[in-house]
């Protein structure tokens, strides 16, 4: 059960998106700002869910703040850079 919703923006691009989701040996992370603070994130997942080759399904873990390792999935739109974590406690 998700225990919080968070808008994200200013996130990555969509070549360092699949940069970091298909190099797990680099432990690429990627950043996105939220209401408060940036975060860092790690991805374990990603799957393109529109026809419109911009909208991911993201699934992964927080690695920085106090959000540290909990658990997300999210929605995340590469063209305007912005979307929502569902954040579960690791």
């Amino acid at each position: 059960m998700a225990i919080n919703e968070l808008p994200v923006s200013n996130g990555p691009d969509k070549a360092y998106l699949l940069r970091a989701v298909t190099n797990p040996g680099a432990h690429l992370h990627v950043t996105f700002d939220t209401p408060t603070d940036p975060l860092e994130a790690h991805l374990d997942k990603i799957e393109e869910i529109g026809v419109d080759g911009v909208t991911f399904g993201l699934r992964g873990h927080i690695a920085s703040g106090n959000l540290r390792g909990a658990v997300f999935a999210g929605v995340y739109d590469t063209s305007s850079r912005t979307g929502k974590l569902s954040l579960k406690q690791a």
